[in-house]
């Protein structure tokens, strides 16, 4: 994933949640993961080959 699109991903996310989505990258990325999800309590995220395809909010 570029770093703009870390950016992006991690734009309105507070300092903990920021940290976790790229520590989540970082690990698909070192697994060579093609396709993952990443997870924070606020929200998901689907990532296909570096490049965001789906996300949501989650409801309390």
């Amino acid at each position: 994933m570029d770093e703009e699109t870390k950016k992006w991903l991690t734009s309105d996310h507070g300092p903990e949640e920021k940290e976790s989505l790229l520590k989540q990258v970082a690990e698909a990325e070192k697994q060579g993961l093609y396709n993952y999800t990443i997870n924070v309590p606020s929200a998901w995220y689907e990532i296909e080959n570096g490049i965001m395809k789906g996300s949501g909010k989650k409801v309390e």
